[in-house]
């Protein structure tokens, strides 16, 4: 049989705003504890010190848009932006993971897509 020992804990990690697994939701918050995870900007600032890179732009971007979106089940989080090279990095990201989830989010409002394009929000970030 299986055992997992003591000092080993499984974490995992859902996200609340996938509605589609709602029956399966309610049976696991009845058997596990649960807590909410939200962008903290305070980690994402720890993270960059040794790095190089200046955060606070990109914080500004990020709560801007977080404004925009108006639902912290669908706010745009931190983790991508925990590159030690972010400098390097940060467009492909935006291009590729923000840009198109901001797409289908804002499908119908595509002008608040298109506030948030790199083309745009770049020169804020990388000044």
């Amino acid at each position: 049989s299986l055992r997992i020992p003591n000092n080993v804990r499984i974490i995992g990690t859902m996200n609340t705003a996938d509605r589609s697994i709602a029956l399966v939701d309610h049976a696991l918050r009845r058997r596990f504890a649960f807590f909410a995870l939200y962008p903290n900007y305070d980690v994402l600032r720890r993270y960059h010190q040794g790095t190089g890179f200046d955060v606070r732009p990109l914080i500004s971007v990020l709560r801007k848009l977080n404004r925009q979106i108006g639902d912290r089940h669908y706010e745009v989080g931190i983790t991508f932006f925990l590159w030690k090279d972010l400098t390097e990095q940060i467009e492909d990201i935006w291009r590729m993971e923000i840009e198109p989830y901001l797409e289908e989010y804002f499908f119908d409002q595509r002008d608040k897509a298109d506030a948030f394009r790199w083309e745009k929000v770049g020169k804020e970030i990388l000044p």
